[in-house]
C-alpha cells in the first residue's frame, strides 16, 4: 500500500503512526493521517493548507469528543486478566529465540481456504504491531488512482489528502466537518491546485 508513496507522503505516514500511537489507539486511522497532514500542512498547497483546521491539539480534541476514550491498551486488557504482556514476550524469546518476536511480523503464506481468513492478531500483539483501518485502504486507492489520472510517478500528500476526502464515511471527513471544513470544498481546492 505504500509503495507508490514519495518521500514526504512517507513522512506524513511515519507521523501519523506516531499519533495514533500516542493517543493510545490500536490502528492507523484516517483521523490520524488528517492529524498528520496537519502538522505537514506546508506540503499542501497554500489555498488547501489555509482552509484545514489550524491547531492540531483542536482536532485531537474533538476526536476525543467523538470516539470518547481510547480503551485501555493491550497490556492493560491482558493485565486486567491476570497476563503480563512483558512476561509473554520474554518468555517467547528465551523459548524460542532473540529473534522470535521479530519473525512474527514477517507475512505468512497460508494456502487461500474461502471457509477461513488467517488471522495474525495474536502473534501483532505480541510483536507489538499495529493495524490498518479498511477506509486507510481505500484512500490510498484513491490517492494512488489521482495522482495516476495526474501523471505522477508517487503518491504525494495532496493525493493523500485528496484519497482521503474521497472515501465519504471516513473519520477524517467528520472531523473536517466538525471543525467547520467542508471536505467538498477540500476537493475542490485540491482540483484547482492539481490542474
Amino acid at each position: 500500500m505504500f509503495d507508490r508513496c514519495d518521500v514526504s507522503t512517507l513522512a506524513v505516514v511515519d507521523t501519523a503512526l506516531a499519533a495514533a500511537r500516542r493517543l493510545g489507539h490500536g490502528h492507523l486511522g484516517t483521523e490520524h493521517l488528517l492529524l498528520a497532514l496537519l502538522q505537514h500542512r506546508q506540503l499542501l498547497p497554500d489555498a488547501v493548507a489555509t482552509l484545514l483546521p489550524g491547531d492540531p491539539q483542536v482536532v485531537i480534541a474533538r476526536l476525543a469528543g467523538i470516539m470518547g476514550e481510547p480503551p485501555p491498551p493491550d497490556a492493560e486488557l491482558l493485565n486486567t486478566l491476570g497476563i503480563d504482556l512483558e512476561r509473554v514476550r520474554s518468555a517467547v524469546r528465551s523459548t524460542f529465540s532473540e529473534d522470535a518476536i521479530a519473525r512474527m511480523q514477517q507475512p505468512v503464506h497460508q494456502p487461500w481456504q474461502p471457509w477461513r481468513r488467517p488471522t495474525r492478531r495474536c502473534p501483532s500483539l505480541l510483536a507489538g504491531g499495529m493495524g490498518v483501518a479498511p477506509r486507510v485502504k481505500r484512500a490510498f486507492e484513491r490517492a494512488d488512482h489521482h495522482a495516476r489520472r495526474r501523471q505522477r510517478l508517487a503518491i504525494a500528500p495532496a493525493d493523500l489528502l485528496m484519497g482521503l476526502v474521497e472515501v465519504e464515511d471516513a473519520m477524517s471527513n467528520r472531523l473536517l466537518r466538525s471543525a467547520g471544513v467542508d471536505p467538498s470544498q477540500v476537493r475542490r481546492l485540491l482540483l484547482d491546485a492539481a490542474g
